[in-house]
């Protein structure tokens, strides 16, 4: 890895893709680890604190579509989080001092993995300062035809666009018809598993449809500098400590001029595939 090179493209394009971060070894881990967990997951109890599924298609069981919070899960998520490689690349970008802030694996399922509409990360996530990225790690193969993440490159540096409809509800999409909008600008972020993306927190980024008949799972990292403080949840101090992997904890907040919209209110809560159901306009429900 080249770490300058990497730096300069995620300053210029608002993310930076390095392929083969993980080891042999450690993806074949973090794939039984997951594994595992989907293999305890029962569709008939429907959605847990752990797991939530899709919809079933017909003559088919309901797929896994999340998991949440793996890192309370399971105690390799953590220790993939303090990964040298990748928070060398998380310390340049957000500072000395990191928390992981949240994780999640998305899981699209072969044939019709449901899509991700375009959005900003900020605007689920707001903090104090904008001093937070994510590392999206790929468990499997991720092209276009599985609905590898998409993103439009230059687009973190702003502005933050709306992502509430017309009777101000959160509905978290971007509307494609948003003037802001140039999708010419899309990269797709393939690459084998293993690979390991980065993008900054305004990057608009989305994902469509899984059309093959090979599953795409992701693991988000999502980081925070310790002196970023978020302000859509409430904490529990020593939990919220014990998420910090690099640096010393805090309780002094920096506190930054930054655009902020908070993500109420909302008629499907906080899951990003139930809000963004609420849509009228989607890009991806459209092109797959």
């Amino acid at each position: 890895m080249n770490l300058e090179s990497v730096i300069a493209g995620f300053e210029e394009d608002g993310y930076a893709l390095i392929p083969d971060l993980l080891s042999a070894e450690q993806l074949a881990r973090l794939r039984a680890v997951t594994d595992d967990i989907a293999a305890s997951a029962n569709p008939d109890e429907g959605d847990t604190a752990v797991i939530d599924f899709e919809e079933a298609k017909p003559g088919r069981s309901r797929p896994i579509q999340r998991i949440k919070k793996p890192h309370r899960v399971d105690p390799f998520y953590m220790e993939l989080a303090s990964h040298p490689a990748i928070l060398q690349v998380v310390e340049r970008l957000i500072g000395p001092s990191i928390r992981l802030n949240h994780s999640k694996i998305n899981m699209k399922s072969a044939d019709g993995g449901a899509a991700l509409e375009w959005h900003q990360d900020w605007a689920f996530a707001p903090h104090t300062n904008m001093s937070t990225c994510v590392a999206s790690v790929m468990i499997d193969d991720a092209d276009a035809d599985n609905g590898a993440m998409q993103v439009l490159a230059g687009s973190h540096r702003g502005p933050l666009i709306e992502h509430h409809d017309e009777d101000g509800y959160f509905v978290g999409v971007i509307a494609p018809d948003a003037p802001e909008m140039d999708l010419s600008t899309v990269k797709m972020l393939s690459g084998p598993a293993g690979t390991v993306a980065f993008h900054h927190p305004l990057t608009i980024h989305g994902s469509g449809t899984n059309r093959s008949g090979r599953q795409r799972r992701i693991l988000f990292l999502e980081y925070a500098a310790s002196d970023a403080f978020p302000l859509f949840y409430p904490v529990d101090w020593p939990e919220y400590d014990s998420r910090i992997v690099k640096g010393a904890p805090t309780s002094c907040v920096r506190v930054e001029p930054n655009p902020i919209k908070l993500p109420f209110p909302s008629r499907a809560g906080s899951s990003i595939y139930k809000v963004q159901v609420t849509a009228k306009k989607r890009y991806f429900a459209e092109v797959g």
